[in-house]
């Protein structure tokens, strides 16, 4: 083992990582470390697509410039050899630890599954599992630049069904300074296997990693884009961040140029545009307050009566002609969008917007009066001073049920937020997801909610999390009182 270690750390020394883009705090061109564990083949609950996912993105790796170590069907002992030995073989370079597998969260803690596992109770998960913080232990131990920790590992765990302190998908973690942590899914929330050949997130990381001239953030972006529509809706992964430079896996000569020659403005708002949301409009004339959109933007975000924008009367000039030439044609504007569609989306982002479509929902909902009148306990894991489980007790209050101490239900999940800048734009990004459920007392789950907002944000990043956290919750309200009275 030991000279296998030594062979493996000669290896490493000399690899060498990929140019990186001009222009931002990069990482050093140093050695590319990567530790793949791909577990299926377990007695109980065989997974088919972990050592396929596996291999593929050892594979990907190699290609990429990555020294990879890869392990299947691992035993415990193998995985902490193997992750020991990773943390040694880091050399302040780029280090990528990828799991595909069975995971589990115990009290808070991510676990992942090794093939010989058995586990029959709750207590047993810490010495029978791998804990994922020892691989973020070694990678803030090698001060590495930068770190990437992907975990495929939220699939359904059959291991300990028997416990109330063990979750069905993985728990929120905070990337360490310099690191990124991508999940599968949202935390707490459990991710599919996959039909054939490959899982489902891993087939789309594996397309958007190869696409060159993309960011490592980006990568997860757009993978979670892919991931969310071609499940619909059923599984979005989830990321936390902390960054303190860029990184490609694959650069390409167009990553520069695109960069010297965007134009921010009109990329600013073409994310911004169809979003319905105040905070972005906002974000938008923060950044470019004179902008090619501006008068479009002053417009939208007006709307939102708690925060109103000032304009200049050249600018009520020109919003006034656009008015009317939509009202006159019905043709979108020159920001390539609808007013009269974007008008509604408004409505619906405002407070009374989302009061108003809220109570209609509720109203046509059939519902049997004991249900009408339950009683529910409301306990979620979340930050920020509890404005989700604030608005979700004040949503259900209005639907009828008696939220308080005690109940005949409780609704649990977690909800996380990330807020960010972007490093190209020079604006705020925030992330708000949510995943909670409805059980029995005697720990049955009768209904289920995942979502996940991102707005761009203006200088106020706590007013925009407040407000996704609010319109969030009013969501998850619907979707668990919908599926909470059905007969």
């Amino acid at each position: 083992m030991r000279r296998w270690l030594l062979v493996w750390l000669a290896l490493c020394a000399v690899a060498l990582g990929n140019a990186l883009a001009a222009g931002a705090p990069a990482v050093p061109a140093k050695a590319r470390v990567a530790l793949v564990i791909g577990n299926g083949g377990y007695r109980n609950a065989p997974l088919a697509n972990p050592t396929n996912d596996a291999r593929a993105v050892g594979d990907a790796l190699r290609r990429m410039g990555f020294q990879v170590v890869s392990l299947e069907n691992a035993s415990l002992r193998q995985m902490n050899d193997a992750v020991r030995q990773f943390g040694d073989a880091l050399q302040g370079g780029v280090g990528l630890f990828y799991y595909a597998g069975h995971g589990v969260q115990v009290k808070g803690r991510n676990f992942l599954v090794p093939v010989d596992a058995d586990i029959q109770r709750e207590d047993e998960v810490p010495y029978k599992a791998f804990d994922v913080s020892q691989v973020l232990a070694k990678m803030e131990a090698a001060r590495n630049p930068l770190n990437i920790v992907i975990l495929d590992a939220c699939r359904n765990n059959p291991f300990v069904r028997a416990s109330r302190g063990a979750g069905g998908g993985l728990a929120q973690m905070d990337a360490p300074v310099g690191s990124i942590v991508a999940f599968a899914t949202a935390p707490g929330a459990e991710a599919a296997d996959g039909a054939s050949g490959n899982g489902l997130y891993t087939s789309q990381l594996l397309r958007f990693m190869a696409t060159p001239g993309l960011k490592v953030e980006d990568v997860f972006k757009r993978t979670r884009v892919a991931v969310k529509q071609a499940s619909g809706g059923r599984q979005i992964p989830w990321e936390s961040t902390s960054l303190e430079g860029d990184f490609y896996f694959e650069p390409g000569a167009a990553t520069t140029a695109a960069a010297r020659s965007a134009d921010l403005d009109d990329e600013l708002w073409g994310l911004v545009a169809s979003t319905g949301q105040p905070s972005a409009y906002r974000a938008y004339l923060e950044r470019f307050p004179e902008g090619k959109h501006a008068s479009d933007a002053r417009s939208l975000a007006s709307r939102d009566a708690r925060a109103p924008v000032a304009r200049s009367d050249a600018d009520a000039s020109r919003t006034a002609v656009a008015d009317a030439g939509v009202a006159r044609t019905g043709a979108p504007s020159g920001g390539g969008f609808s007013f009269s569609a974007e008008e509604a989306k408004m409505d619906q982002a405002t407070p009374e917007g989302r009061e108003r479509e809220f109570q209609q929902a509720v109203a046509a909902l059939a519902c049997a009066p004991a249900k009408r009148n339950a009683r529910v306990r409301i306990a979620l894991d979340e930050p920020r001073g509890g404005a989700f489980a604030a608005s979700l007790a004040q949503r259900l209050r209005q639907a009828g049920l008696r939220v308080g101490a005690a109940g005949d239900y409780l609704v649990r999940g977690t909800v996380g937020v990330q807020a960010r800048p972007h490093r190209l734009l020079r604006v705020n990004e925030v992330v708000v997801n949510s995943s909670v459920a409805l059980d029995s007392n005697g720990g049955a789950q009768i209904a289920s909610s995942l979502l996940r907002d991102e707005s761009y944000a203006g200088g106020d990043v706590g007013a925009t999390i407040g407000d996704l956290m609010r319109a969030q919750a009013s969501q998850a309200a619907l979707q668990l009182l919908t599926q909470f009275c059905q007969p």
